[in-house]
């Protein structure tokens, strides 16, 4: 949102999506990448990476949109088991190209 930074915009999100209050000081960026034009799709952003650690419960009842419909804790495989299955957007692949956690 205009005026936000990318720790508020994080943070905002996870309420609104998913219901999680997330302290700021729990979260650390991953990487930053500048997207222009990707596999001919034109993005013209910025993406930040969060990591935050969170030890609780998600309940989208607590969640303000209703933009997600579905929530799970899952580990890397299985998260990669649902990406090859097509089930997640392709914009998504950072997280097996990019992130080492």
């Amino acid at each position: 949102m205009k005026g936000e930074d990318s720790l508020q915009g994080a943070i905002r999100e996870a309420k609104e999506e998913v219901g999680v209050d997330l302290m700021p000081e729990n979260g650390q960026v991953l990487f930053t990448k500048t997207r222009k034009i990707i596999e001919g799709k034109i993005f013209n952003d910025i993406v930040d990476v969060w990591l935050f650690e969170y030890d609780g419960e998600v309940d989208l009842g607590n969640a303000t949109t209703d933009e997600v419909a579905q929530v799970a804790w899952m580990n890397r495989e299985q998260i990669k088991e649902l990406f090859d299955a097509n089930m997640f957007v392709d914009t998504l692949k950072y997280f097996f190209t990019e992130v080492n956690v």
